[in-house]
């Protein structure tokens, strides 16, 4: 499960290739005529659908084991979504997974969103701005929205309701981003980015976590190389007791890098999800 989720990469940085798009969304659904609680991933900054990838197939069955239902969704970069990470718009990015709920084999209201890197910024978004998804988990995540990535024009990253969200910009053509094409280093660019930020700015890029109605899980790593998810993850914790949040939080924080989510990981996370949506969802 190493490459997860792929380093931001800078645009030029790496070739297209020709290979045919990858599908908008992939299910592996339990087929038992009974209805399943369901865990929708998304992936990182690479775009795409990574866990669509036939290789995948094996990780994904594994979801069945903890009685989950699967699928995983792209964003960007996928055979019906848009070609470039600009201003991606929430309101479709949900109206996507209220469609995939609303299927019989679905169990409603027990869903989790998973969310890898800058998945898992969009997770946190999508739960603290509407109440389609129930549960979330953001691995690596980070506590503020971010610029665009693969351009080295100054966009956010998302909107909502047709308004670009604020962001802290990390710039993809700074020497710490351009270094760490040969070092795989970008951690310095975004801590930079966040000292440098002013309290305003990071005030208006915050993500409003404490808005999330159900259970949140957050995934670090202690040398994460791509970016501070662990310091980024303790600051979500401290917003949702500053703001009594009431559902249950986790945070399981691994002690290697970026890439460092294995199958001991996954077993934690599935294990508290399942306990955490209750008897009703199971």
């Amino acid at each position: 499960m190493k490459k997860l989720i792929t380093p931001f990469l800078l645009v030029g940085a790496l070739a297209s290739c020709e290979n045919a798009p990858q599908p908008d969304l992939y299910t592996n659904y339990i087929s038992d005529g009974v209805a399943h609680p369901l865990v929708i991933l998304v992936g990182g900054s690479d775009g795409g659908n990574y866990f669509a990838n036939p290789t995948m197939k094996p990780l994904m069955d594994r979801y069945h084991d903890y009685g989950f239902s699967v699928a995983s969704m792209g964003y960007f970069d996928t055979a019906g979504t848009p070609d470039s990470p600009i201003e991606l718009s929430l309101n479709e990015i949900d109206a996507r997974i209220k469609a995939i709920t609303e299927d019989p084999s679905i169990k409603g209201q027990c869903v989790a969103l998973l969310g890898f890197s800058k998945g898992a910024e969009l997770s946190l978004l999508l739960g603290s701005h509407f109440n389609t998804i129930n549960h979330i988990v953001a691995a690596y995540p980070s506590h503020v929205a971010w610029n665009a990535v693969k351009t080295p024009m100054s966009y956010s990253s998302w909107s909502i309701d047709g308004q670009p969200l604020p962001y802290i910009e990390a710039p993809l053509l700074s020497f710490d981003m351009l270094s760490g094409i040969f070092t795989g280093e970008y951690r310095a660019a975004f801590t930079d980015a966040l000292s440098e930020a002013s309290a305003k700015d990071l005030h208006a890029a915050a993500i409003p976590v404490e808005k999330i109605k159900g259970s949140v899980t957050l995934v670090s790593a202690k040398q994460d190389q791509i970016w501070p998810s662990f310091e980024m993850a303790n600051k979500i914790e401290q917003r949702l007791s500053e703001t009594s949040y009431e559902q249950p939080v986790l945070h399981v924080a691994l002690d290697g890098g970026h890439y460092s989510y294995n199958k001991e990981t996954m077993d934690t996370v599935l294990t508290h999800l399942k306990r955490v949506m209750g008897p009703e969802c199971n």
